[in-house]
């Protein structure tokens, strides 16, 4: 684990080969870009129609349910064009899905009162339709005596009555408001619902054939992107008359290949050492079997150039702390072959293999927790039998997993305060964190070695490692009377972490809290069928069979939420906020995009 040393690279050239330059390092792909001047960022010098347009008609196309074969000739494949048709269709049927579900709404509301039509007002001597909606136990309070009415329609709850009058009558005279049905005839309605449903299969049918422009609309859409890329680059280098500058940060052991590509350009190249003002990105490096650490650190937070690299630490500690929550030998097992059965599925890139990897580490894990507790689909194994006898652990035993899970939070935070220790650089940031793992280690010995000489060494430790705290509070150096006033208070306030500390500790108790739970949820659904099994005979084992599988896959959806939330929360929480001083910025490197489907 590592963090990968950087070089301040210059490349000074004619202004006239700034392009040149910009696509050959876009080529080159592993040069992170210093901004010597702002761009203006609202400018993407996107070509028209290949920038959020594109990117939305892909996505369109993309998520089509039913997909063509893919066309890989450009030729006859223009990009405005695809870009155009496929948004104008996406904007069509969202139209036209709206507008089917208004129609289905308004039938909906017309259909009780059945087929009809606005007459003339002549026709009707000046009269006009009014329409009401009454509850059946409000009808008795109409008065039928100077009214013209109809109902139309009656169900369990309602009337619909239809009053014939020349002007709406009072709120008073009806005990409910009148209803607004409008002037289009329920036969209309339907017939423009028939000729909605219509176009929109067609529009349906139109998307699926534009599919088959997916793979060329992602290669020009990359291309486009890159070409903005540059664009905004250039906007970024120093230029100074007939000279531009284009500086990045670089790898230091890229500086030849970075010589020789500035032969070939024809440029000249100027690498400088991190200087002290300098903040230069952070690029983790790591074994390709543990590379899925940076994936969790980045996740969260990026560490300080002079800093040190957590990934292995968080990588191992992560799968150690979902196994705990999990802990079930039969939910591991179950996973690890669905992600053997769909593995094909994580080649496309190297990210997506080194998820893979990571996740059958963390099924071997709840596998191997759940051998360690006995539990199988919560099931216990057969005292006596073989799988009986690996069982260790008893997740039911709340006094020994509490120390268990104690040990092991202050195992975690003691290794980040050593691993802090041994990067810092000034006395105070070397013993400070030294303070604290005695502290850690203290109250631990403290509370596990309860009549024993422990229980006595500890209180002195925890003592001991206070007073290295207060006394290396900072490297303020002490001339004056104010200046040894503000080092006690530096040293004071340093003290206040104490509180912080043991919190941090106690919150490692969620792996036990979260595992037991996890056990005791997957036990409580095994016996709840059972249960259904013997009380309904025939019919009961299938409705057993059904609680069974939804009940373990509920526990299974929440073991794999909990495992990757507070698995991961008390790495980049308590571990970070112990381990790690400065928070970097991750090295993005200039390079071309990938097209993926």
């Amino acid at each position: 684990m590592s963090i990968v040393p950087l070089t301040k690279v210059s490349l000074v050239g004619v202004l006239e080969d700034k392009d040149e330059v910009l696509e050959a390092t876009q080529a080159f792909g592993a040069l992170h870009l210093i901004p010597l001047s702002d761009a203006q960022k609202e400018l993407e010098a996107v070509p028209p129609g290949t920038g959020r347009e594109a990117v939305e008609a892909l996505r369109w196309l993309v998520d089509a349910p039913v997909q063509r074969l893919q066309v890989t000739d450009p030729e006859g494949f223009d990009l405005n064009e695809i870009v155009t048709q496929s948004v104008q269709n996406r904007q069509s049927v969202k139209a036209c899905e709206d507008r089917l579900a208004k129609l289905k709404k308004r039938i909906h509301d017309v259909e009780p009162w059945g087929e009809f039509s606005f007459s003339d007002l002549e026709e009707l001597k000046g009269n006009r339709l009014w329409f009401y909606v009454v509850p059946t136990g409000k009808l008795r309070d109409i008065d039928l005596n100077d009214k013209t009415l109809q109902i139309v329609h009656r169900d369990a709850y309602r009337a619909y009555v239809v009053l014939l009058a020349q002007e709406e009558p009072d709120a008073s005279a009806m005990p409910v408001p009148r209803i607004h049905v409008g002037a289009v005839s329920l036969s209309t309605l339907k017939r423009k619902l028939e000729e909605a449903a219509i176009e929109l299969e067609g529009l349906q049918l139109r998307r699926q054939v534009l599919t088959k422009w997916r793979y060329l609309l992602a290669r020009n859409l990359a291309s486009a992107r890159d070409q903005a890329a540059r664009r905004r680059a250039g906007l970024e280098t120093g230029d100074i008359g007939r000279v531009f500058v284009l500086q990045a940060w670089a790898r230091e052991d890229q500086v030849p290949e970075i010589e020789n590509l500035a032969v070939e350009l024809g440029v000249a190249a100027v690498f400088d050492e991190v200087s002290e003002d300098d903040k230069p990105p952070t690029l983790l490096e790591n074994r390709p079997g543990l590379a899925a650490g940076e994936d969790l650190v980045e996740f969260y937070q990026t560490p300080g150039y002079r800093d040190w690299d957590p990934s292995v630490i968080v990588y191992i500690s992560f799968v150690i702390f979902f196994g705990m929550i999990m802990t079930d030998a039969g939910y591991g097992l179950l996973l690890l072959a669905v992600l053997y059965l769909y593995r094909k599925r994580f080649e496309g890139s190297a990210q997506s293999r080194r998820l893979l990897r990571m996740s059958m580490w963390l099924m071997a894990s709840v596998t191997a927790f759940g051998v360690a507790t006995g539990s199988y689909f919560g099931l216990v194994p057969p005292e006596g039998s073989f799988l009986a006898k690996l069982k260790f652990m008893n997740l039911k035993d709340v006094d020994t997993m509490m120390k268990l899970t104690l040990t092991i939070g202050v195992v975690h935070i003691v290794l980040a305060n050593v691993m802090r220790s041994f990067n810092e650089a000034g006395m105070a940031g070397r013993m400070q964190p030294l303070g604290w793992c005695l502290v850690a280690l203290g109250g631990l010995a403290t509370f596990l070695g309860q009549g024993t000489v422990f229980a006595t060494l500890g209180p002195g430790a925890v003592i001991l490692g206070l007073l290295t705290v207060g006394f290396f509070g900072s490297d303020r150096k002490v001339d004056s009377l104010s200046t040894g006033g503000l080092r006690v208070f530096d040293g004071l306030a340093s003290l206040f972490r104490v509180v912080n500390i043991f919190s941090d500790v106690l919150s490692y108790m969620r792996l036990f809290a979260l595992g037991l739970a996890a056990a005791s949820l997957a036990e409580t659904i095994n016996n709840l069928s059972s249960q259904l099994n013997d009380s309904v005979p025939g019919i009961g084992l299938l409705i057993a069979i059904f609680v069974l599988v939804i009940g373990h896959a509920i526990n299974i959806g929440l073991g794999l939420i909990a495992g990757c939330v507070h698995g991961l929360r008390l790495n980049v929480i308590e571990f970070f906020n112990w381990g790690l001083k400065d928070e970097g910025t991750p090295f993005r490197p200039f390079k071309k995009e990938e097209t993926r489907l």
